[in-house]
């Protein structure tokens, strides 16, 4: 019984520090972006929130699909599609543009 006990926090442990991981992600590229678009401090809590939803979907379709390669490309493909809709949508063409230079100048 005491195992069970020790193998139960350890998974619940394990699921919250992973979850601070993908919150501290989210925090460093929507300062990030922030930082070189200039951004207002409302539409940086979008991006971050965006940014967020994006790491946590992704470690869902990870852990889902973590035996089917293929398929688990597709679906990453896919969510990276929406994440790009959704940041121009938040922030506007010309600023996807500056990111998209600043991304590739890096």
């Amino acid at each position: 019984m005491r195992i069970l006990y020790i193998l139960f926090f350890s998974n619940v442990f394990a699921s919250v520090y992973s979850q601070d991981g993908l919150i501290d992600r989210a925090k460093k590229i929507s300062d990030e972006m922030t930082m070189v678009l200039s951004l207002d401090e409302e539409t940086s809590e979008k991006i971050y929130h965006i940014q967020l939803k994006r790491f946590i979907d992704a470690q869902k379709i990870r852990t889902t699909f973590k035996n089917d390669k293929p398929m688990m490309r597709a679906e990453l493909k896919k969510l990276q599609n929406r994440l790009w809709g959704k940041l121009n949508a938040v922030l506007g063409e010309d600023k996807m543009k500056s990111w998209s230079a600043h991304k590739k100048s890096i």
